[in-house]
């Protein structure tokens, strides 16, 4: 199982990002959002996996909730939790979920 989560929206910082310096690359806001998106797709597509996608804090954009909702295994995997108890429960679903996986042989 995966879980990712966001508290916010993809962006790209002025000096510094994943990809090295910012002035030294030509990585947009619509390449991180599009390999976001092939990285969901990949792990759907080849791998045995269950994807649990988690928005929280309150300033989430609906943009980005639907590139997250999008990215779980399935719509009731996606889990928006806009303020700490709604977290809390979030976790606690999630892990009553993941409690029942029974490894077989």
């Amino acid at each position: 199982a995966i879980v990712m989560m966001t508290d916010g929206q993809n962006f790209i910082n002025s000096y510094y990002s994943a990809y090295g310096p910012s002035n030294q690359n030509d990585v947009t806001v619509n390449d991180l959002n599009d390999r976001f998106a092939e990285i969901c797709e990949e792990m759907k597509d080849n791998h045995d996996v269950t994807i649990y996608t988690v928005t929280f804090a309150s300033g989430v954009n609906e943009t980005t909730k639907e590139f997250y909702r999008d990215c779980a295994s399935s719509e009731d995997q996606y889990y928006d939790a806009p303020n700490q108890e709604d977290l809390i429960a979030v976790f606690e679903a999630i892990g009553r979920e993941l409690s029942n996986i029974h490894i077989s042989r």
